[in-house]
């Protein structure tokens, strides 16, 4: 599939063509289905998940996150251009609350296998990494380990992090007060060219997301989610379960996220 996306950045005002392949509905769904309470059994699914579309071998890794016997899943697809940098997108497989976790945070973490297979499909400038985070409830533990593990020039290379937050309660929302300016620009630039409202929800004083640890590194990050004072309610609460998910609105966050990962690769540096 071929998007043409209004670019702030063009000095000719001209759209960027993207191209990306958006899988059916039915795939999406039926990946978010697979979700299970027991958190070895989650992390077992997404490598099952990351294989079985083409994210594997040295493609796919496991790293140690202290304090959980949990590692974190690293699916990296490499870019072409090693002067380009990297793109994160991360989202978290542990939960709490008494529910089964489907809202948080499997409806985020099932998506970065899709999005690697959307992506795949032609060679990209950057170097996309996917980052399935261990004990995000534990204080952030494994988003901070990936983070820690950085080197200060891979810190340096990453132009975003983006985070996957309980999604498909709503229509995407995005975190616009912690999120980096460039990166909302762009965020509206292809909500506004896939016919999607751009909609906001800040929870600055009520919770803390993955984006943390990288915002402490100073690294550009963005948060989409679909949390707001009426949906807060699913969150670590029993009614976190999979009926809670909208099919359209989840399905929709799928397309605008897969959109946006291509559309920044498309972006200057």
């Amino acid at each position: 599939m071929v998007l043409l996306i209004a670019c702030p950045l063009a000095a000719d005002g001209q759209p960027t063509s993207v191209q990306l392949k958006l899988l059916p509905q039915e795939t999406i769904q039926r990946r978010l289905e697979t979700v299970v309470p027991k958190i070895a059994a989650r992390r077992a699914t997404l490598e099952s998940l990351f294989q079985e579309v083409g994210c594997r071998d040295e493609r796919l890794a496991s790293q140690k996150v202290s304090g959980t016997r949990f590692p974190n899943l690293i699916c990296t697809l490499p870019g072409n251009d090693p002067g380009a940098g990297m793109i994160v997108a991360g989202a978290h497989f542990d939960h709490i609350g008494g529910g089964i976790g489907a809202v948080d945070d499997w409806s985020g973490v099932v998506l970065l296998p899709s999005l690697y297979q959307s992506l795949a499909v032609r060679p990209r400038r950057h170097t996309f990494v996917f980052a399935a985070f261990s004990a995000e409830h534990r204080d952030m533990a494994g988003s901070t380990e990936f983070v820690y593990r950085l080197s200060k020039p891979q810190k340096r290379s990453i132009r975003a992090m983006m985070n996957l937050e309980s999604l498909g309660l709503t229509v995407p929302q995005v975190w616009a007060l912690r999120a980096n300016k460039g990166l909302l620009d762009a965020y509206n630039s292809v909500a506004r060219s896939m016919d999607l409202d751009v909609r906001v929800s800040n929870f600055n004083r009520l919770m803390d997301d993955d984006t943390q640890p990288f915002l402490n590194a100073r690294i550009p990050v963005i948060t989409i989610h679909s949390l707001t004072t009426q949906t807060m309610g699913f969150h670590h609460n029993p009614r976190d379960q999979l009926n809670a998910i909208d099919e359209k609105n989840y399905y929709e966050a799928y397309r605008l996220v897969a959109a946006f990962l291509a559309y920044l690769d498309s972006l200057p540096n």
